[in-house]
């Protein structure tokens, strides 16, 4: 069903069969929510109503509850998407952090501690915003595993923000390893920090997690995996034309 194209509606279905001696009875109604496409980003984790995965359980700042996260790649480019849709950024904090991670080892051709990149947006003291990406490297003491530490690369231009809540960031493929279609961006999951310091601003300490997408470390081997495979920056089929009736010669 190509018309169902809202990622906002959950789509029902029953399957029937039909042969010859007739109709049989329909299952039980499969619930089927639109979750997006590759061109404009398909969606790998929706938080549930209410936010229970919060610290602050659902009643963390709109401008930083994540509702969902999406990956994607716009046809006609060679660059990766994501896009985070928090509740609202009509207003928003100063001293804040917007995070989408995934595992790559890629990350390892900038730091050889590192086995993640992150695509965000920042706010200063001022509430000014820029966009950026990097690596996280966690570095490991013994059998104590230390704080999962941003290093930034460089800039994303091209990358904005709705006061709808939405975040889109733009990523050169080239930045981040150059992924080709069949690789796997694995664990990808969204992230929000506030109040940060001079000494935390590039932290992301557990403790300071405002919300996420996450359940576990490991996030895939939970469900759903939210892995994106790549499929290159292809165009994506449209919804079916209606077909216009012929008129009847008389």
């Amino acid at each position: 069903d190509l018309t169902a194209t809202d990622i906002t509606k959950t789509y029902y279905y029953k399957l029937l069969a039909v042969n010859s001696v007739g109709m049989s009875c329909a299952n039980n109604e499969i619930a089927a929510p639109y979750i997006g496409d590759t061109c404009s980003g398909l969606i790998l984790q929706r938080t549930p109503p209410g936010h229970p995965e919060q610290p602050l359980q659902g009643t963390a700042p709109a401008s930083l509850a994540i509702d969902y996260i999406a990956a994607g790649e716009p046809p006609g480019t060679s660059n990766l998407m994501f896009k985070m849709k928090v509740t609202d950024l009509s207003s928003v904090p100063p001293n804040s952090r917007w995070r989408i991670v995934w595992n790559s080892y890629a990350a390892q051709s900038f730091d050889p501690a590192a086995e993640q990149f992150y695509a965000g947006m920042r706010t200063d003291q001022n509430g000014t915003v820029t966009f950026e990406y990097g690596t996280v490297a966690t570095a490991v003491v013994g059998l104590v595993i230390g704080v999962p530490t941003e290093t930034p690369i460089g800039a994303l231009p091209g990358s904005s923000f709705n006061a709808d809540g939405t975040i889109t960031l733009v990523v050169p493929k080239s930045a981040v390893g150059n992924p080709q279609p069949g690789d796997l961006l694995g664990a990808v999951n969204g992230r929000t920090f506030t109040g940060d310091t001079s000494e935390t601003q590039n932290l992301e300490r557990s403790t300071l997690l405002v919300d996420h997408t996450f359940v576990k470390g490991q996030r895939d081997n939970g469900h759903p995996a939210a892995t994106y495979a790549v499929v290159g920056n292809v165009a994506c089929p449209g919804p079916s034309p209606t077909p216009t009736p012929k008129p009847h010669k008389k």
